[in-house]
Formats: C-alpha cells, structure tokens, sequence
C-alpha cells in the first residue's frame, strides 16, 4: 500500500533557521558568532513555553474576536518574538510553536514580508 504524496510539498515545515541555511551557512561559520549554551534553566524553559502559549492563545482569540489593530499587530509581533525565542533557545516545542504560529497569522490575513509578517488590508476597514 503506497502513501499519497503532494507534488507540491509545502514550505510551512521548514523552520525559521533553515530556510535560508543552504546558501549562508559557510558565510555565517566565518562570522565566528558565539553559541548559545546547550543547557537552560528549567525556570527559563517554563517561562518561554508559557509566554509563547499564552501569546498563541490570545493570537487564536482574535481570529475569533475582532481586536483593534493596534493590539493585534502588537500581538502578532510580540508573539513572532516569543516563537523566535524559543526556536533560537532550542526548545523542543519552537518548531511546533513558529508552525502554529505562521497558520494563526494567515487566518488573520497576513501576509508573509522580508521582515516579519504585514497585513495588506489592514488599514481599509
């Protein structure tokens, strides 16, 4: 029994980091950037998995509820941020979480830009 494959597989699996890795990867090795420690405070990673959460959950309210603009925009950016965080930090959730995410602020209809996220329409209501 075969599995159904999509021809066209989708990009929203790739992770924030590697979607231009391929291409950057010999430049960034010398740029000799510091790593961050392999070993994080547990108040840390609860902390970030809380923030990151809570700021989905309000993110799914507004798909629900029509915030004003200028609350959403916060929340979507202060949520990229959040997500970001916790992929930059390696938590085991981050690609879950930038995921998640990326559907909740195209529910909201916003697009994807050079530079975080912008939502076209945004000021014609």
């Amino acid at each position: 029994m075969s599995r159904w494959k999509n021809e066209n597989p989708s990009r929203d699996r790739r992770s924030p980091t590697q979607t231009v890795a391929d291409v950057s990867n010999a430049a960034m090795a010398e740029l000799n950037i510091p790593d961050l420690p392999k070993n994080l405070p547990d108040r840390l990673v609860a902390a970030l998995r809380a923030r990151a959460e809570a700021f989905l959950y309000e993110l799914e309210q507004a798909t629900r509820n029509r915030y004003i603009a200028p609350l959403e925009i916060r929340l979507v950016r202060d949520a990229h941020r959040a997500v970001l965080t916790t992929c930059e930090l390696g938590l085991s959730e981050g690609e879950v979480y930038y995921a998640r995410f990326r559907k909740i602020v195209k529910e909201l209809g916003y697009e994807r830009s050079a530079v975080g996220f912008d939502k076209p329409d945004r000021w014609s209501e």
